[in-house]
């Protein structure tokens, strides 16, 4: 009896052995071949009634990714800058807003475009670019954001940046048809709840996903081998159908879906507001259209339509930015493109960091150089 026993023993042992090796160099070599954008605990969030979640005052902690490592810090209003103060005499003032892509999760804030364009008009007069930007706002934030806490900021322009690639529906899903938010601050993290547009496959799912949310956080967090698959999984169940997972391309549809269509109606009221609320405080609003890295570097988009099996036919890579500019020009919105600048460019530079699709100092650099040369163009 104990001859079996120990035989099993070693069998079970060899298993483990071969597992642990296994997944060692699988690790290592997703790593060196095709490194992944960790999942990332930031506790950078706390709760507002008006705006459902903003920034922590005084955060500090590095954040890190497979691309890039930056000092990511708040100040003592909760915004990504240094201590501010009262307005100077003679100092023009410039309010940054907008999501992740403005407040620039990819690079040190002396690196950002904000920065960059307040070094470059100091060399002509006074001047102090804020980067009031938060991860994941919506432009409804934005707006209410401007109206509790900008306003007292005592800006002489607003200047909003927006994503193409997830703002045309970041504002209609934040609440739902009730009017309550669908996202909810969990220890300094923000967490979908059963009131998001496709919950069944929100992070609150019962079952065995909430059994082992504690062991998926971790691993998403310090495994690239298990991000790998994890979405080499989610996008097989979304070619079954299995999963309401759209491609990233849905904002360039030559015809939006239901969902994009109400998003962009309210879109549209919202770029009325901030208008009408920065006119009625003396201030100058200018909306910045940033695009995807598939519109810069077009080739990652002939690859998402391969890889995807989808229609070019379908799709109009510059609709985002016309339909933009367009609504602009009727409702005297002033506005910045940076997309011709930055395909220029890109031509003969990497702007984005591939894998988290943000931009890098070079991306950050071109838009800057824009922004300074529009608003010493249009003083």
């Amino acid at each position: 009896m104990k001859r079996p026993l120990k035989n099993l023993a070693g069998v079970l042992l060899l298993l483990l052995v071969g597992s642990t090796f296994g997944v060692l160099s699988g690790e290592a070599i997703v790593r060196s071949v095709a490194p992944q954008r960790l999942d990332s605990f930031r506790p950078i969030y706390e709760s507002d009634p008006d705006l459902v979640y903003k920034l922590k005052k005084n955060y500090h902690a590095i954040y890190s990714q497979p691309e890039f490592q930056i000092d990511e810090q708040t100040n003592n209003i909760g915004i990504r800058d240094h201590e501010v103060g009262p307005k100077a005499p003679g100092v023009e003032r410039i309010l940054g807003l907008g999501d992740s892509f403005s407040y620039s999760n990819s690079v040190n804030l002396k690196d950002t475009f904000f920065k960059q364009i307040e070094r470059s008009l100091s060399t002509d007069k006074p001047v102090e670019v804020l980067d009031a930007a938060v991860p994941a706002y919506s432009t409804i934030q934005e707006l209410r954001y401007l109206e509790k806490y900008g306003v007292h900021l005592d800006p002489d322009v607003v200047l909003l940046g927006f994503y193409v690639g997830n703002d045309f529906q970041d504002s209609w899903e934040l609440f739902d048809s009730t009017g309550a938010p669908t996202v909810d601050v969990v220890n300094g993290v923000l967490h979908l709840n059963q009131r998001f547009p496709g919950a069944m496959y929100a992070n609150q799912e019962r079952g065995l996903r909430t059994a082992t949310a504690s062991l998926r956080a971790y691993c998403a967090e310090h495994s690239e081998l298990y991000v790998f698959l994890r979405e080499r999984f989610s996008e097989t169940l979304w070619r079954l159908g299995l999963r309401n997972n759209p491609p990233p391309a849905d904002f360039c549809a030559k015809r939006f879906s239901p969902e994009m269509e109400n998003g962009w109606a309210l879109e549209q009221k919202l770029l009325r507001e901030f208008k009408d609320f920065t006119t009625a405080h003396h201030e100058r609003f200018i909306l910045l259209i940033l695009p995807t890295q598939y519109q810069v570097h077009e080739e990652l988009w002939r690859h998402h339509f391969t890889t995807f099996h989808l229609d070019p036919t379908k799709y109009d890579l510059e609709k985002p930015q016309r339909i933009l500019t367009e609504y602009c020009s009727q409702n005297g919105i002033e506005y910045i493109d940076v997309l011709p600048a930055l395909r220029d460019t890109g031509k003969t530079e990497s702007l984005f960091y591939p894998i988290a699709s943000y931009m890098n100092p070079n991306g950050h650099r071109v838009v800057g150089d824009a922004v300074t040369a529009y608003l010493r163009q249009h003083p």
